[in-house]
């Protein structure tokens, strides 16, 4: 049994994180056309990351050690987001644990809103699961606050820009030799348009491993634009069993012309 810690999340929407690569971790899309085919190949970092394992001047493999003392931080390597008609930001990272042996089991990710001035609009942490080492994760979420602009009757302004952080306490990192990669698969059905006007995301998910404190796992359907970059995102809390495929099925609302997307899942830490 893989030991994680249980942490409670607070997350502003329950369609909109986290996502976690699929068996081979890849975050590059390989499905086309609003299509998936459930394949992915290795992306620019992990090819440099491959090809600088061979080169002789690159800096030697931290020990457990080391990494114990002093965990690398974690890193935010592509982000994407739109606005929604709610007045709320619909948003998906990217996030890289390069940590060979260390767990980020509290990181927390800061979302600020600026307008055209450089005004902020509004800032929110977001609390995300464990994120485990040697591991890329894709986290789809919902940001913004229009509770006071909708009872005045009034429409929350539209964000310019955002910017995305991700930090992890200094006490929050533990020591395992288990990946994303080694937990789930995915068989993508593709999607299809619905009759509300949503784009639905099928397929089944298969967890090998049981997560101690979670009965669940999180399914995360990113949409990418032609270039690879990421455009948003939307996600599902499904119950999963140790090697049972469960279906999954995400609505996407709302959702932006995109490219292609693919599909990541990862642990869902049920709250105590």
């Amino acid at each position: 049994m893989i030991r994680m810690k249980i942490r409670n999340l607070t997350i502003a929407a329950v369609c909109a994180v986290l996502a976690l690569g699929v068996a081979g971790c890849a975050p590059t899309p390989t499905v086309n056309d609003e299509a998936a085919n459930g394949q992915q190949t290795h992306s620019a970092e992990t090819q440099q990351a491959a090809d600088a394992s061979t080169d002789q001047t690159a800096a030697p493999a931290r020990t457990p050690e080391e990494e114990l003392a002093d965990p690398a931080d974690l890193a935010i390597v592509d982000y994407g987001w739109f606005p929604s008609e709610n007045g709320m930001v619909d948003f998906a990272v990217e996030v890289q644990n390069t940590n060979a042996t260390m767990e980020a089991v509290a990181p927390v990710i800061h979302a600020k809103a600026l307008d055209a001035d450089g005004n902020v609009l509004f800032e929110k942490d977001v609390d995300v699961p464990s994120v485990l080492p040697d591991s890329t994760y894709y986290f789809s979420m919902v940001a913004g606050d229009n509770t006071g602009l909708k009872l005045a009757g009034q429409q929350a302004p539209k964000p310019e820009t955002m910017e995305f952080t991700i930090e992890t306490p200094d006490d929050a990192w533990q020591q395992t030799d288990v990946t994303v990669g080694d937990i789930y698969q995915i068989s993508d059905s593709g999607v299809s348009d619905t009759d509300f006007g949503a784009k639905e995301f099928t397929g089944t998910v298969t967890a090998s491993e049981e997560v101690e404190g979670s009965d669940s796992s999180r399914v995360d359907v990113i949409l990418f634009d032609g270039d690879g970059n990421i455009q948003g995102g939307f996600f599902k809390i499904v119950e999963t069993t140790p090697g049972q495929a469960v279906d999954y099925d995400v609505y996407a609302m709302g959702a932006p012309t995109f490219a292609s997307y693919q599909v990541y899942a990862s642990p869902w830490m049920d709250e105590e």
